[in-house]
């Protein structure tokens, strides 16, 4: 299941900035892992998931508001 389109569009819009916010919401990843991710909505949050063994829902609920800030 992948992500909204508001959420990639948000992710989209704002993604070197976003990706800084993620490595400091989330301590298990680097800038590396996002990197890696390329600017895939959709990958940046399974990269998250698969580090930090939350489930996608929050995750996805954790970028979401990582984005708005």
């Amino acid at each position: 299941m992948g992500i909204d389109d508001m959420l990639k569009q948000q992710i989209g819009d704002h993604l070197p900035e976003l990706k800084e916010k993620l490595v400091s919401e989330f301590s298990e990843l680097t800038h590396k892992d996002l990197e890696d991710t390329g600017d895939d909505p959709d990958a940046i949050v399974d990269r998250i998931q698969q580090k930090t063994g939350q489930p996608r829902e929050q995750v996805e609920a954790k970028v979401k508001q990582a984005a708005a800030r």
